[in-house]
């Protein structure tokens, strides 16, 4: 954001003189703005300044390593850096005020103009901003992508737990197969890892550096972009200075994988919202996850499932008030952006707060398998296996199958025959009355088809419920999840060897009272 420094009054020609009475009301005209107004620039943001103060470090050391800064000046502000970062970083810069430009205000209480001033060479409001929220936001997708990691290890852990609880599968809110919990906590393990991989992507693009672009041009004085760069654990410099500088797809990009995994979450809650309710009755949450009625004794309010269904509705506003607010020709849009930033970082937290529970959901949420069991096996979700046992037992076409245990399964509805009770001898008959008597099927068969947990155990197609193949599954999944908790842990180490190497620099530059 342009953060400009404010103008003093008689700097404004379209400002009345002090005193001069507001049209339509007596008194004073107002001589400065309105609190709120002045709180875009002066704000602190605890979740960008550390970052912003490791940018004051890595820009004063590159202007004094290249000359551009006598080596006095710049080492007098380092040195009231360091004294900042040793009373307390967070503190002193949210005394000083002046927002992204706190580390110039405390250097100037602190030391004096020519110190605290010098700081503001060869750089912009433009480049605090920037470089801070891709340093935040590189941090904050790191930290999601390990909480995404540890909400997968448990849903691989609870598919393990229930490879062969069988749950009825639903269509158009009808039973449609049966499937396993384990296929279920896999589905969402996958769609996780997707999501994952977005904000992965998202990374690397964060990951470049825009510092040196000023406002849009860049400066006139020989900066070296690369170097603040490195300081910073960038892997690249952004090569644009406009594109760097007043691009904020970024933003917008970063809401919407957001938005995404807030619907896969959602999505999870939904499930687990329906499976909890008192018709359905297949999982009981833990104490800590549920709310008691102030009225109704009995009631256990799955109030943490509704938390986690509302995510998807809340990202979606984000979304919407970023994508608004980055509209209109290239760089117009500034002041606004702080309004969108503090609700996509607040969004960012929020989902972090969630990842963080979720793992001792699914470790202590109960599942009634055998009334899953029952469901499964009442609603006729498994004749489908019927259907292709006529087709490999009697040589008929998959349609004429198809439509013909279609009509046996009308025809014990409306007899008041389910799944359990029905025979062979009901089928034949049946087929012999449609005319198909050649049509027949034994009782062995029949049963066999319409089980729901030999239904599953028959789905040995690779990612389908089957033992064999969930049991391939997760193990797959254990090695993707390795290799994302490698390169986690990379760069991890990549961002903490860079902040390493300034903090040295900084010391060493210090101590020896010159640059290198």
């Amino acid at each position: 954001m342009d953060e400009e420094m404010p103008m003093a009054e008689n700097g404004n020609p379209d400002r009345a003189p002090a005193g001069a009475a507001a049209p339509g009301r007596p008194g004073a005209r107002r001589t400065a703005p309105p609190a709120y107004m002045d709180s875009y620039k002066e704000a602190f943001v605890e979740e960008t300044a550390a970052f912003v103060h490791s940018y004051d470090l890595a820009h004063v050391t590159m202007l004094g390593e290249r000359g551009i800064l006598p080596a006095e000046t710049a080492l007098g502000v380092l040195a009231g850096l360091a004294d900042m970062q040793a009373r307390g970083l967070a503190d002193c810069r949210r005394a000083a005020g002046g927002g992204n430009h706190a580390g110039e205000k405390y250097l100037t209480q602190a030391l004096g103009s020519e110190i605290g001033g010098a700081i503001g060479l060869a750089r912009s409001s433009g480049d605090l901003s920037a470089i801070s929220f891709r340093m935040y936001a590189r941090d904050r997708v790191l930290s999601l992508r390990g909480g995404l990691l540890s909400l997968r290890g448990a849903l691989a852990d609870f598919a393990r737990r229930h490879a062969e609880t069988v749950l009825p599968g639903n269509t158009h809110g009808q039973h449609a197969q049966p499937v396993t919990a384990a296929l279920w906590a896999m589905m969402l393990h996958d769609a996780l890892a997707r999501d994952g991989a977005r904000l992965a992507a998202l990374g690397t693009r964060l990951n470049l550096s825009p510092a040196g672009a000023g406002i849009m041009s860049g400066t006139e004085f020989p900066i070296d972009r690369r170097r603040i760069a490195d300081l910073l654990g960038f892997d690249a410099v952004v090569p644009n200075t406009l594109d760097a500088a007043l691009s904020h797809d970024l933003e917008i990009e970063f809401a919407s994988v957001l938005n995404l995994l807030c619907h896969t979450l959602s999505r999870m809650a939904e499930d687990l919202f329906l499976w909890t309710t008192t018709e359905y009755a297949l999982i009981a949450l833990p104490d800590w996850f549920i709310g008691i009625s102030s009225m109704m004794p009995q009631k256990r309010n799955p109030d943490g499932l509704q938390d986690l269904r509302n995510l998807s509705a809340q990202s979606q506003a984000v979304l919407t008030m970023v994508t608004g607010t980055e509209r209109g020709p290239t760089g117009f849009p500034i002041i606004e952006r702080r309004n969108s930033d503090r609700m996509l970082r607040a969004l960012a937290a929020g989902i972090g707060e969630r990842l963080e529970v979720l793992p001792d959901l699914l470790a202590e949420m109960a599942v009634d398998g055998a009334r899953a069991e029952d469901l499964a096996n009442a609603g006729w979700a498994s004749v489908t296996d019927l259907a292709g046992a006529l087709v490999r037992i009697n040589r008929i076409e998959w349609r004429r199958a198809h439509n013909l245990v279609a009509g046996f399964v009308r025809d014990c509805i409306a007899r008041g025959i389910g799944p359990v009770e029905v025979t062979a001898e009901d089928f034949n008959a049946y087929a012999s009355r449609s005319g198909a008597q050649m049509v027949t099927m034994d009782d062995a068969t029949l049963t066999k088809a319409l089980d729901a947990r030999a239904f599953v155990r028959r789905r040995e197609t690779f990612g389908g419920p089957g033992p064999g193949a969930m049991e391939q599954a997760i193990r797959n999944a254990g090695a993707r999840m390795r290799e994302e908790e490698a390169a986690i842990a990379a760069l991890r180490a990549q961002f903490a060897a860079a902040e390493a190497l300034l903090q040295e620099t900084v010391q060493r530059t210090l101590a020896a009272g010159r640059f290198a």
